[in-house]
């Protein structure tokens, strides 16, 4: 907590946490669901993209090329096009903050690029290795690093406090990096200013990139040293970085500067996606007091309040592909080169698929969810974010009469991409 990590390191956290929010909230979208929906109903495949209508970067065309855009809202047209990345190729977001990192994103990467990368690096990502780690190393972090401390306090705000802290501790633990708390924050600071760089206005745009790209620059080379030095301790270990140190691709090692390369890619979406993902859940949880109370009770229904939470409000609400070739989805034809941004928030509450869609229900039947991508180009990290998420819901369920603060403002969730609440404050008794 601000103890190890510091005061000024967590506000300069929780200040690129929500310049990344105000990035995608654009002209503002506290409520986009009633337009979405409409548009499903009446034009389900819509020319245009539907973040251009809230001044939101789009994913379709970071590089505003002019390139032609269709909104798909449906999930059985959303699903056929991720289920189908031959046709439906992903390089698109290589425009965006891709660039900040030598375009070497897994989500960027089609074909046979993707199928090695993803195939040589996945193993430390198995939900079985994940779940191994629960009560050695991501429970005592969340309990003896944060619930302990915050404990006798009664009070905190839940994203600065806790939701914003946790997932980067753990995560750079899991990947191997030093017990260094201010260098760690360091870290995640300039992961969230590259995501930072993408911008509507290519005024507004040319300061956030420049900021992006000497905020890679940074985390690239504050990184050989450590690779350095790990390599120069030989020894075995299950951790991220000792993986990529003694993995081989097609006999050969991974360079100080491929590794540092690889890492700079996973740590952007390593922790703020899970901050959103859990905060988003904790604020659904206090809007439904009566599920809040269930889970309190039966701890074992927190994965199906993840999910339907998930569902419901997904953290990215959207995602992009472009058409390999001529293709028709939804009795509409996109030409090769042409681009899809797909509705996670329209195909998630896909009434046709989920019935009652904008009620939080968390004993509906779950049907695949988008919001961590789909197929081949899910996110490698959903295994960690979930566990993760699971444990520090289940730790805070365990404060007396924890409820929101009636002394600050009823948070709310806002942005059409990276939605998250800005703060959850909160009280319990000491």
């Amino acid at each position: 907590m601000t103890d190890d990590l510091g005061t000024s390191g967590i506000d300069q956290l929780a200040r690129d946490f929500q310049a990344v929010t105000d990035t995608y909230d654009g002209s503002g979208a506290p409520n986009p669901f009633p337009l979405v929906a409409e548009l499903r109903h009446t034009t389900p495949v819509m020319e245009g993209d539907i973040l251009a209508r809230f001044d939101v970067p789009s994913q379709a065309d970071y590089g505003n090329q002019g390139r032609k855009i269709y909104t798909v809202f449906r999930y059985q047209d959303v699903l056929k096009v991720l289920r189908d990345p031959a046709n439906w190729l992903s390089y698109l977001l290589g425009d965006g903050f891709g660039s900040a990192v030598e375009n070497l994103l897994l989500t960027a990467m089609d074909g046979e690029d993707h199928k090695k990368f993803r195939t040589l690096i996945s193993p430390p990502f198995a939900m079985s290795l994940i779940r191994s780690w629960n009560d050695t190393l991501v429970r005592p972090i969340i309990m003896n690093s944060y619930i302990d401390k915050l404990k006798p306090l009664g009070k905190a705000d839940l994203v600065r406090d806790y939701g914003l802290q946790f997932p980067v501790q753990v995560v750079y633990a899991l990947f191997g990096f030093p017990d260094d708390p201010a260098q760690t924050m360091q870290f995640a600071t300039w992961a969230l200013q590259i995501l930072s760089g993408p911008q509507k206005d290519p005024v507004k745009a040319q300061a956030t990139q420049a900021i992006a790209y000497g905020a890679a620059t940074k985390l690239y080379e504050a990184m050989l040293p450590i690779i350095a030095a790990r390599r120069a301790e030989n020894r075995e270990s299950d951790d991220l970085l000792g993986f990529l140190i003694n993995v081989r691709q097609e006999g050969v090692a991974f360079s100080d500067h491929d590794i540092a390369n690889l890492l700079r890619m996973l740590l952007l979406a390593a922790t703020e996606t899970t901050t959103r993902t859990f905060a988003i859940l904790m604020l659904h949880l206090f809007q439904h007091p009566d599920v809040m109370e269930r889970v309190r009770a039966d701890r074992s229904l927190i994965p199906k309040a993840l999910n339907e939470s998930m569902r419901l409000e997904p953290v990215n609400g959207h995602m992009a592909r472009a058409a390999a070739k001529d293709m028709e989805i939804g009795g509409v034809t996109i030409r090769k080169g042409e681009a899809v941004s797909l509705s996670i928030f329209g195909a998630q509450r896909d009434e046709t698929v989920f019935p009652d869609p904008d009620k939080f229900d968390i004993d509906r039947p779950m049907k695949p969810l988008m919001g961590f991508g789909f197929g081949p180009h899910m996110c490698l990290g959903q295994h960690i974010a979930r566990v993760e998420v699971e444990v520090a819901v289940d730790a805070l369920l365990d404060l007396p009469n924890l409820r929101l603060d009636p002394t600050h403002p009823m948070p709310g969730l806002r942005a059409m991409q990276l939605r998250a609440p800005d703060y959850l404050h909160v009280l319990w008794d000491v």
